[in-house]
């Protein structure tokens, strides 16, 4: 009798160890799981990641020649257009193939990644008074050959 009740002691003294040490492992499966599905499939860049992005990137490659404020800048002709209301030059594919191909006064800037071209034709779509949109990676890389 008295060997059953030390079993029996053995065995309540242990469940509740078996119980925490089964969550324990519980969780740590479940984190390592939702660490492995994020690092396989990164995070979208919500609108206004995009848009501080965005801002940075123009004001350390554009805003030289197209101004601080989208204006532009006119030589006799278009040299560096205005951005502010020019609707008919801010589509996603024509920003996304200007900036990858450059033009005929500006250069190309096939050194930045999509992200960074859809940040940037993000903030000029949404700056300066205009209202256009965001765009992705997804929409920029349809456009780099």
């Amino acid at each position: 009798m008295k060997v059953a009740a030390t079993m029996l002691d053995r065995c309540c003294m242990t469940k509740p160890r078996a119980a925490v040490l089964a969550a324990a492992l519980a969780l740590i499966a479940a984190s390592t799981a939702a660490a492995a599905q994020s690092a396989a499939t990164p995070a979208q860049p919500t609108a206004e990641d995009l848009m501080a992005e965005g801002a940075s990137i123009y004001r350390n490659q554009c805003a030289r020649c197209h101004g601080d404020n989208g204006e532009g800048q006119r030589q006799g002709h278009d040299a560096a257009p205005r951005l502010a209301g020019n609707f008919a030059r801010l589509s996603v594919g024509e920003i996304a193939v200007q900036v990858l191909r450059g033009g005929s006064y500006m250069p190309p800037f096939q050194s930045l990644s999509d992200r960074e071209i859809a940040a940037v034709t993000s903030y000029v779509r949404n700056s300066f008074g205009n209202s256009l949109g965001g765009a992705t990676e997804q929409d920029v890389a349809e456009y780099r050959q």
